[in-house]
């Protein structure tokens, strides 16, 4: 959580959700606390998430660091796991045409 306090704090507009993103698609390992993932994490009891206080977000790295030990599998495969098993979800063709990927 270290990574991302600094971001918010030195960051011009990489607080909250943003420094998340920021990293993921900068190729860090990185979990990303959607509403999904949330939901997921409190669904485990791994963590309150309430308003996403320092402390709430120290549990969920703490989870997900659990969840990584236990399984092997990265952050953002355990973020995306928990995203997709929470929540609503779509098929791949509903995916495609909401993201411009499908067949024209």
């Amino acid at each position: 959580m270290g990574l991302l306090e600094m971001l918010a704090k030195r960051g011009s507009g990489l607080g909250g959700m943003t420094g998340q993103y920021f990293l993921r698609f900068a190729g860090w390992d990185a979990f990303i606390l959607s509403r999904d993932v949330v939901a997921c994490c409190c669904a485990r009891r791994a963590s309150s998430l309430g308003k996403a206080s320092t402390k709430d977000l120290r549990n969920a790295q703490a989870a997900f660091a659990g969840w990584r030990k236990e399984t092997g599998l990265s952050f953002t495969q355990l973020s995306r796991i928990c995203a997709m098993s929470t929540g609503d979800n779509m098929d791949a063709a509903t995916l495609a045409a909401r993201t411009g990927g499908g067949e024209e």
